[in-house]
């Protein structure tokens, strides 16, 4: 329509101005600046409007017709949806996913595991730090791992690590310690993916037999006429595991400083040493934000619940203890409280087996959920049990001191009987290191009391709820 007006304005006006000069050359008239005006830009207006008038009215008619249909459109929608009823019009088909974890680690200030919950209820403060202090060259309050000092002044390849600051020395120490921790599971996840590669695929079952690990071993696959005297291992079919995924959770803040072919080294060389090849190892870092990290978390989770034939390792770490760090963030508070953490799960999708292992505990999340006591219903009958105990079995992400998320979160819990003795809020326990301490919150669900189910909840997403519990009472609800 815009190209219309205007070649048929640049037409007319070329057309009139051309006549217009020619006209008054022959007769030799000196126009005044009022000709002008109104011979080279008045006139080829109007005689333009004049043209396009048709075309004009038309497209008028053309909207006015089309927007009195789409009242009627939007009329005819809104009486059908009052017919509705109000309570259909809320429901959403409840979406879920099912995890199995097979282990399971948490390292803080507050102790490991277990320990940590104990002092989350017990409302343990932070103390004065022996290294980090503010502007005026006083000690500031921090949860810093005093058990990491000892073990960085042993580490033995100081010409690596010397040349690194404060705070990537103890992430990588924290990662480390987290490989060591998982490392029952991983010898676990190790021969399975050996034995899955001498059954089903021949070209990593090379690369097994030279490994340093296996190279002693000679494997044949089960054959009831072969001699077992002949020194053969028998490989029986297994359930097939094609990767073992390993994912590092670390804050966005560290984007342009982390060095990932340095924490790619050192991860490979750790599974190396457990025997299991690059070739069944996928490494992906994650530079998480406060802001996203909740919902980063859940799409990852989604992600690995679709993994039928992989497993995965996830290690969630960050340490804010580090007076350069420190020395930046007191210009916006003074009383910035650093703290540093790491969690990690060996976790799988829920059909998912593993020789020899099992998992400690079922995740379930359920999504778009709006009737939460018909969900639990579903998901835990005997959910209304958990409420006559006076102890927390609730891990809320959200900030205890935000009278929002407060009324928030007990106008949700209020419908099934759970009170805020129920709630334990997690986010005060973290200080201003928030960028992954939903995420290690969440994780925490798993070292719950065992004789609980544990629930996990953040008002990022008021309509997805999380429960932790005995693998044994997850399969007897299962469809």
């Amino acid at each position: 329509m815009i190209k219309l007006i205007l070649g048929a304005l640049s037409s007319i006006f070329l057309i009139v101005s051309i006549t217009i000069i020619y006209y008054w050359r022959d007769i030799q008239y000196d126009p005044s600046s009022l000709d002008l005006l109104s011979y080279f830009i008045v006139l080829p207006l109007v005689l333009s409007l004049i043209l396009l008038s048709p075309y004009l009215i038309y497209q008028a008619y053309h909207a006015y017709k089309l927007r009195k249909q789409q009242q009627a459109i939007a009329l005819l929608e809104q009486q059908s949806n009052k017919e509705i009823p109000e309570a259909n019009e809320k429901v959403e088909n409840v979406k879920c996913l099912n995890l199995h974890i097979f282990s399971s680690s948490a390292f803080s200030a507050f102790g490991e595991n277990e320990a940590i919950i104990d002092e989350m209820k017990n409302f343990k403060s932070p103390e004065l730090d022996h290294s980090l202090t503010n502007g005026d060259g006083l000690p500031v309050l921090s949860y810093r791992i005093t058990a990491l000092d000892n073990v960085l002044e042993q580490q033995n390849d100081e010409e690596e690590m010397e040349e690194k600051q404060e705070r990537l020395q103890r992430i990588l120490a924290l990662i480390q310690h987290q490989l060591e921790q998982q490392s029952e599971i991983l010898l676990q996840v190790a021969e399975h993916l050996k034995q899955s590669a001498f059954f089903y695929d021949s070209e990593l079952a090379y690369q097994y037999r030279m490994h340093t690990a296996w190279n002693n071993l000679d494997f044949s696959v089960s054959d009831p006429t072969s001699n077992e005297e002949k020194g053969e291992l028998q490989v029986e079919q297994i359930p097939r595991l094609n990767r073992l995924n390993i994912h590092i959770l670390l804050s966005d803040s560290l984007l342009h400083v982390w060095n990932e072919h340095f924490s790619e080294k050192m991860l490979l060389n750790f599974m190396q040493s457990l025997g299991i090849i690059s070739q069944h190892m996928h490494i992906e870092h994650y530079f998480i934000n406060q802001q996203s990290s909740y919902e980063n978390w859940l799409n990852l989770l989604k992600k690995i619940s679709t993994q039928s034939h992989e497993v995965s390792l996830m290690i969630n770490v960050d340490s804010e203890i580090d007076q350069e760090w420190l020395d930046e963030k007191i210009w916006l508070s003074d009383h910035y409280l650093a703290t540093e953490f790491a969690s990690s799960w060996c976790v799988a999708a829920q059909d998912l087996k593993i020789n020899d292992a099992e998992p400690i505990k079922s995740l379930k999340i359920a999504f778009n959920v709006h009737d939460l006591a018909a969900c639990l219903d579903q998901a835990v009958p005997h959910h209304a049990e958990y409420t006559q105990h006076e102890q927390p079995f609730v891990l809320v992400l959200n900030d205890a001191t935000d009278i929002r998320v407060i009324k928030q979160t007990n106008q949700i819990f209020a419908p099934i009987l759970i009170e805020t003795y129920h709630l334990l809020y997690t986010q005060q326990n973290f200080g201003h290191t928030q960028s992954l301490a939903k995420i290690f919150s969440f994780m925490l669900g798993v070292h719950m009391p065992k004789d609980l189910i544990a629930m996990v909840h953040s008002i990022d997403q008021v309509s997805t709820h999380a429960i932790f519990q005995a693998v044994a009472e997850s399969n007897k609800f299962e469809k």
